[in-house]
């Protein structure tokens, strides 16, 4: 690799030339549905109600109008004004209101003008005191259009699919949070709340994208002023940069061309990347460094240097790919292609690390105008406070020695409880807690929760006839007071808010006698005149043989996990109940079924799913590199040794977490497997080290203090760049990010800790009374 480095250099540059467009074209999946595998029922089911419906993301725009019920109907035709501008942004499909059923219902009463003695209400129908038909459409609609406690007034958005043509999420929300900041100035109301899962999703989204490239940046800087002020190498600090740009630009043109983009999950890609390269590239600078003591020339202790490291440099980052490749054996999709992801960039670390290093390690560098006067140098030089450093770990290696028992004991006494405690983990699936509280989002989400009954929307499908009958309705109606009934005990309870589909419409028509004479389909098709594509979004149009039936839930969407849950089975139970009465069977045709599904379904079960997924992940991490660590280190027994101090950081963590009834989310499902990978790096060198020693002849005491001193060092400082650039995660607004980050700056230090101080006792333990023959 040093005598032909300038060709590997060169190949290296031109790598980086034919990956630098493709990595400019790696893009953030924001879709929810696409982080579920396509083969999932979830995912299928919601997709099929997107599909039948035109159903895509539903927005609450929300503003406060005290004089919405004027009897001059000037709030109504605010309103009407309003929603007019809301229906011209491109993306909206669909906006309803009040206004337009205060058409609908001119629509359906317009049979009443033939009868004169009935008459025809003059001014707006919905603003009649008298009209029985205003009252019990007012009472279907409230909490999804108005409040009746308050003077909320909600316009319900349908966006168009995003993947349609001319179609943006980001763009149409973007407009949408325009013309609501607009309102008080033009209509002379509040300013609009933005409320709903796209909202939720897009604004985590565009956070996550946020720090994905905010915190790369951040962490490479800090990362690289680490190196510099403590080295104060110029030299060393470009190539920290050179290797992580490098194989940032590498991996993110290999997942172009794999075809691959970033999701809610793999969006942390730059910073990890950033801590990795980082840690494995100090590593071989310190060993550079000591080897340069030895009064050598600066390829031969690069050579020297080399030879001591390759392999643990080599199986480090195998290790890593490792820890992460065993999220693919998560069940949630976007957790799959996070892990192969990033366990293609540990490897592309590692063969930026071999092709980079030895030709800018050795290239000849002047020392510059800005190096000069700041004291720097293109050389290393020792590390402030070096034998200070080397002093503590020799004592906490003498400490370590001297109750090894004790200590093993106690670490095996910890992680029982930890593990313990992390079984009593409960979930968080309440997205909105993914934000600060303080945020405009949240604000916005509290008023809705209050004020129009939850900001949960979720849905049933029910098989329809192809000419609706009144049995059928009735027995819809039914089904509807069965699942307002449905109450999960907890602190509020849990219920459905608001249950609402065509059939509370239909009823609601046939208050009128005239309108009851009609049939249901011409009451239908009434109603369609005024908002037909709001009432294709309730009942699909007559195609085939079928046709299907929806019913709009509404929940609260800031309750217990184990409440939701609840909530999801029984009015899965109450459905699947119900299909399976003989009036149902009857009236369907055989092998049609109903679904429950909605962005209230989704979310939950997709927390749920990855917290699930974790410890199946952290067994097959924990024994990939258990296998990895026996080849690397010639020995299943020290590979056995090297588990629990890597381990119990994170089991701590969870343990922790658990004991205070802490709730996990997206940041903290990961971590066991993750952390575990990185964390056992440490080990990998600690233990090459040692086993070199011993080979050379020392004691296994000597050994071991040659270990501890100068790997110890090593350690010492690459955690402190992985704790530096994981803690960079800390600044981000979306609380998931935070946590992962915090979550492994914290494990980080902890496999610190244990390589330090809990390793020396298990080798101890473990190693010192057997035979030569067997270390």
């Amino acid at each position: 690799m040093i005598r032909w480095r300038w060709i590997f250099f060169a190949i290296s540059m031109l790598v980086l030339v034919l990956a630098w467009p493709a990595s400019q074209r790696l893009h953030l999946d924001r879709s929810l549905v696409r982080m579920f595998s396509p083969n999932d029922p979830i995912r299928r089911n919601f997709e099929v109600l997107q599909e039948q419906f035109g159903v895509s993301d539903l927005v609450v725009f929300a503003y406060r109008d005290p004089d919405l019920w004027k009897t001059d109907g000037s709030g109504i035709e605010r309103l009407m004004a309003i929603r007019q501008k809301v229906e011209a942004i491109p993306g909206v499909a669909i906006a309803m209101d009040l206004s337009k059923i205060d058409q609908m219902l001119e629509q359906l009463e317009k049979p009443l003008s033939l009868f004169g003695s009935l008459g025809k209400p003059s001014g707006h129908p919905l603003l009649d005191p008298k009209s029985e038909l205003s009252k019990k459409f007012k009472s279907i609609f409230e909490g999804q259009t108005h409040s009746r406690d308050s003077d909320l007034v909600a316009i319900a958005c349908l966006l168009a699919p995003s993947d349609q043509p001319g179609t943006s999420n980001s763009k149409t929300l973007a407009e949408l949070r325009a013309l609501g900041n607009s309102l008080p100035q033009a209509f002379g109301v509040s300013v609009a709340l933005q409320v709903g899962q796209p909202v939720m999703v897009e604004e985590g989204f565009e956070a996550i994208e946020l720090d994905g490239k905010r915190l790369g940046i951040f962490s490479a800087i800090s990362l690289s002023l680490l190196i510099l002020i403590g080295f104060r190498s110029v030299r060393w600090a470009i190539i920290t940069i050179a290797v992580v740009q490098w194989s940032l630009i590498v991996t993110r043109g290999l997942l172009v061309w794999l075809a691959w983009e970033l999701t809610m999950v793999s969006s942390m890609l730059s910073s990890i990347v950033t801590v990795i390269g980082v840690a494995t590239t100090m590593h071989w600078m310190l060993g550079y460094r000591y080897t340069m003591e030895s009064n050598l020339t600066p390829e031969q202790a690069l050579r020297q240097s080399m030879r001591d490291l390759w392999r643990p440099i080599v199986w480090a980052c195998i290790t890593d790919a490792i820890g992460f490749a065993s999220l693919m054996f998560a069940k949630v999709g976007p957790v799959q292609d996070y892990g192969c992801m990033m366990a293609i960039a540990s490897l592309v670390v590692m063969v930026g690390i071999f092709v980079l290093v030895p030709t800018m390690a050795l290239v000849p560098l002047a020392p510059t105008f800005i190096a000069k006067p700041l004291g720097l140098s293109f050389e290393l030089f020792p590390i402030p406070g070096d034998e200070q450093l080397r002093r503590l770990l020799r004592s906490l290696l003498a400490v370590s020695l001297r109750w090894p028992g004790s200590i093993v004991c106690a670490a095996l006494i910890l992680a029982g409880l930890a593990i313990w405690g992390s079984l009593r983990l409960q979930v968080e699936t309440d997205f909105i807690k993914n934000f600060k509280p303080d945020t405009p989002l949240v604000v916005a989400y509290q008023a809705v929760e209050k004020e129009l009954g939850g900001a949960g929307v979720w849905d049933v499908v029910l098989p329809a006839p192809q000419v609706l009958t009144q049995r059928y309705l009735d027995e819809v109606l039914g089904l509807e007071q069965r699942l307002v009934a449905i109450e999960i005990p907890g602190d509020p309870p849990l219920r459905l808010s608001k249950v609402t589909s065509f059939a509370d419409a239909d009823a609601a028509a046939t208050s009128s006698p005239i309108l009851r004479a009609l049939p249901i389909e011409a009451r239908l098709a009434g109603m369609r005149q005024v908002m037909g594509e709001f009432v294709d979004t309730l009942i699909t149009k007559q195609k085939g043989d079928e046709r299907n039936l929806r019913i709009m839930l509404r929940s609260r969407e800031q309750s217990e996990s184990v409440q939701k849950e609840r909530l999801i089975a029984e009015v899965r139970h109450a459905v699947e109940e119900t299909m399976r009465t003989e009036s149902w069977r009857s009236a369907l045709k055989r092998g049609a079924t109903a679904t429950v599904s909605g962005y209230y379904v989704l979310l939950s079960e997709l927390v749920s799913s990855v917290v699930a997924d974790q410890w199946r992940c952290f067994a097959v991490a924990t024994l990939g590199i258990w296998i990895a660590m026996a080849i690397a280190l010639r020995s299943p027994w020290f590979a056995m040794l090297s588990i629990l101090p890597n381990a119990l950081p994170s089991f701590c963590i969870l343990g922790w977490m658990g004991w205070m009834g802490m709730r996990v989310n997206l940041g903290a499902a990961m971590i066991a497997a993750v952390s575990m990978g990185l964390s056992v790096d440490s080990s990998l060198h600690y233990l090459i080290r040692f086993q070199r020693e011993r080979a050379r002849g020392k004691t296994f005491f000597d050994a071991l203090e040659s270990a501890q001193s100068e790997i110890g060092m090593a350690m010492l400082l690459s955690t402190l760049a992985l704790v530096v650039g994981f803690g960079a995660l800390a600044t981000s607004d979306f609380l998931p990010t935070v946590v992962f980050g915090t979550t492994a700056a914290i494990s980080m230090l902890g496999g610190l800790l244990g390589n330090l101080f809990i390793l020396p006792s298990l080798l101890a333990v473990g190693v010192a009374g057997r035979t030569e023959s067997r270390m």
